[in-house]
């Protein structure tokens, strides 16, 4: 994997974790929107790192 996939991955993941405190305190648009934005980067993360099909 590269760095940039790395850390992209990261970020969605804080995203994720942004998203479960903020419906904590219900405040229930912003858990989405940061859910939702989460959600299409890892699969934009997924997508990218087996386009080729290789083992890289």
């Amino acid at each position: 994997m590269k760095v940039t996939t790395v850390y992209t991955a990261i970020a969605a993941l804080v995203l994720l974790f942004i998203s479960i405190v903020t419906w904590v305190f219900n405040s229930k648009d912003i858990a989405l929107l940061a859910a939702n934005l989460a959600t299409i980067m890892l699969l934009v993360v997924y997508l990218w790192g087996n386009r080729k099909n290789d083992k890289n």
